[in-house]
């Protein structure tokens, strides 16, 4: 019987390209994870800071509306760049970086607040909207508390007293909740007694809303809408 003997050559020959074939693999496998997706998002500004003059928006020193918001103002959805974001304020007489820069994911929609505390300092919530088709008959809803100037969190119920939202503190955002359309929701401060209705006939079958609280005082507080496709 023959045997044939492989010569040290050629195992070293195998081995090296074995290794080469390895170290490209792993090369393209490290330079995917690190490739950064360039694309396009949208997002809408709120102008949510009561008793402020009204401001441009700023991503990455790039100005993206197109006219000043006042407040409660909001502008349509804006395509942007992808990508991590500085924030920045225009209040007419200065730029300045604010708290609240992102990383915007290629086609995804947003809504971005700008917000102030009892001491004035500026910041910009963003956050993901969910646009996706619903019943005709329903109604996607969500709540954020805008307003620094409430002494307690927020309740959120729908009309009968079914409790959506427990102790909604300032700056959070609830999920959103599928409700019947034409449904009440009913806010109200937690410990003062005091609450306000939204009326159901504000909430059409087919759309999605979100419902920001903003004011002054418990007693003067109150609940803006904004309504998506």
């Amino acid at each position: 019987m023959n045997m044939k003997i492989a010569s040290p050559f050629r195992i070293t020959y195998i081995s090296l390209f074995c290794l080469v074939v390895f170290a490209a693999f792993s090369s393209c496998k490290k330079d995917s994870i690190n490739q950064v997706i360039i694309g396009e998002a949208r997002i809408k500004l709120i102008n949510a800071s009561q008793g402020s003059s009204s401001i441009d928006f700023y991503l990455n020193d790039s100005k993206i509306n197109s006219s000043a918001l006042g407040y409660g103002e909001e502008s349509e959805y804006i395509k942007i760049t992808s990508g991590n974001k500085i924030a920045k304020i225009n209040n007419g007489t200065t730029i300045a970086e604010v708290a609240g820069g992102y990383n915007f994911v290629p086609t995804f929609s947003y809504t971005a607040f700008f917000v102030e505390d009892k001491a004035g300092k500026g910041e910009i919530l963003t956050f993901e909207d969910n646009l996706g088709a619903i019943e005709s008959d329903k109604s996607r809803i969500r709540f954020i508390n805008l307003s620094p100037n409430l002494t307690n969190s927020l309740n959120i119920s729908l009309t009968g007293g079914q409790l959506l939202v427990n102790d909604l503190a300032f700056k959070e955002v609830s999920s959103y909740f599928m409700v019947q359309a034409g449904t009440s929701v009913g806010v109200a401060v937690v410990g003062t007694g005091v609450l306000k209705i939204e009326p159901g006939n504000e909430f059409e079958g087919g759309k999605n809303y979100t419902i920001w609280i903003s004011g002054t005082s418990n007693a003067n507080f109150s609940i803006n809408k904004i309504t998506y496709n």
